[in-house]
C-alpha cells in the first residue's frame, strides 16, 4: 500500500536543499539557479521563443516573464525577432543571450559546477543516477498525461 504522503512537499523539501546549494554557489556570480538555467538553455539552444522555452523548462508565462526580466535588464539576455513558425503566438518573442550574457554564463559555470560537485557527493553516484532516471520517467509520465490532467 502506498504511504498517505504528499509527493509534492517531499520533492519540494529536496528541491529547496538542492536550489540552496546552487544558490550558495551562484551568489558569487550574482546569478540564481534560475537565472543561470535560463542563460545555460539559452546559452545551448541559441535564440528560441520565449513560451517554447517556458513549456521546455516547466514555467509558465508570468514566471518565465519574472525570471528574464532582471536578465534582460542586466544585458545578459536580449529580445530578437525569430521567424513566426518558432514562435507560439503572435504576441510572443524571441530571447537570445547577448555578448555579455554569454560571457555571465562562461564565467558562472565553474561555480555551477562546484554545486553540482557538492550534491553529486552528498548523493553518491548510485543515488544521484537513480534520482535522475526517476525523475526523467516521472516527467515523461506527466507530459504523456497533461491533457488529461488539467
Amino acid at each position: 500500500m502506498m504511504k498517505s504522503q504528499c509527493s509534492c512537499s517531499t520533492l519540494r523539501q529536496l528541491t529547496r536543499k538542492m536550489t540552496n546549494i546552487y544558490d550558495h554557489y551562484l551568489a558569487a556570480d550574482e546569478l540564481t539557479i534560475s537565472q543561470y538555467s535560463l542563460l545555460a538553455r539559452i546559452g545551448k539552444y541559441g535564440p528560441v521563443g520565449v513560451i517554447p522555452l517556458a513549456n521546455n523548462m516547466g514555467m509558465d508565462r508570468s514566471t518565465m516573464s519574472r525570471t528574464l526580466k532582471p536578465l534582460i535588464r542586466a544585458g545578459w539576455i536580449e529580445t530578437v525577432d525569430l521567424p513566426l513558425e518558432m514562435l507560439t503566438d503572435k504576441r510572443s518573442f524571441g530571447v537570445s543571450l547577448s555578448t555579455d550574457g554569454q560571457r555571465k554564463w562562461q564565467q558562472s559555470m565553474p561555480n555551477w559546477r562546484k554545486a553540482q560537485d557538492v550534491i553529486n557527493t552528498i548523493l553518491g553516484d548510485q543515488t544521484h543516477q537513480a534520482l535522475m532516471d526517476l525523475v526523467d520517467d516521472a516527467n515523461a509520465k506527466f507530459e504523456q498525461n497533461e491533457n488529461a490532467i488539467l
